[in-house]
């Protein structure tokens, strides 16, 4: 029988995460290096990949932008050409834009769901080829606990309306659910592997400065805190390695139990 600490090993994988120095993102890198994996970042910015990864081996940055098929497209071919394979991707990156209901415009909508919701589609269908030459590979989106269960809106009452979570948010993450459903079904026969996570209150640095609204997260919560990046390390080493070999199409929680009521 598999020795159980190998079956959580990535030596030799190659993995690519999409906004991969961010707030939650980082997390994702640093596990799947520390799994074994060289990984690649993919984003727009090379300044904020050295300051977070700066020295750091086997994580590399590669220029894309997830909003451009062309871009998607030459950073896969430059990453198959440099190291022969991509074994992993992580959805991780979005961008949108738009807060209070009555103020989001179409031009909002149309932006946020594609940041959100097609940019993952774009680098699930330009990654497929490479998976399946490979006959194997895994992918994880990063969906969200409001892609689950509305807000509790009481949180943002009074000053901490200002974090307000805007519904076409957990409307795309919804949709980062099913696409995931979608393609782990439509890829397995291939042996690629697909599955999500949801994060559940993990506020950035900046919005931890609200104490108040810290607070009342963290009292919705049954654990009674917010997570912390640390919190992700764990499920993303297991959805991308042979410990979840048998794990096809699920969604995990990582929410600290925010989404149980």
């Amino acid at each position: 029988m598999e020795n159980v600490m190998h079956l959580f090993s990535l030596k030799g994988k190659v993995a690519i995460v999409t906004g991969g120095y961010g707030y939650l993102g980082h997390a994702f890198v640093e596990a799947l290096q520390e799994a074994g994996a060289t990984v690649v970042v993919g984003g727009r910015s090379y300044d904020k990949f050295e300051r977070v990864f700066a020295g750091k081996e086997r994580i590399v940055f590669f220029s894309m932008d997830i909003s451009k098929t062309v871009q998607i497209r030459d950073c896969f071919r430059r990453v198959f050409d440099e190291y022969g394979h991509i074994d992993i991707l992580v959805n991780n990156a979005i961008y949108l834009s738009g807060q209070f209901p009555e103020e989001i415009t179409d031009d909002d909508l149309s932006y946020s769901f594609d940041g959100t919701l097609s940019s993952v589609f774009r680098c699930i269908r330009e990654v497929i080829p490479y998976m399946k030459q490979a006959k194997g590979g895994n992918i994880v989106n990063i969906a969200s606990m409001y892609g689950l269960v509305a807000p509790n809106f009481k949180v943002y009452d009074g000053a901490c309306r200002k974090n307000f979570n805007p519904p076409q948010y957990g409307a795309a993450k919804a949709g980062i659910v099913q696409l995931t459903k979608f393609f782990a079904e439509y890829l397995i026969p291939y042996g690629i592997r697909v599955n999500s996570i949801s994060p559940g209150p993990f506020p950035s640095i900046k919005v931890q400065e609200d104490q108040e609204f810290i607070k009342r997260l963290s009292e919705s919560n049954p654990s009674g805190r917010i997570g912390n990046p640390e919190d992700l390390k764990g499920a993303i080493v297991y959805l991308t390695s042979n410990a979840s070999r048998y794990v096809v199409g699920q969604n995990l929680q990582v929410d600290g139990g925010w989404t149980i009521w």
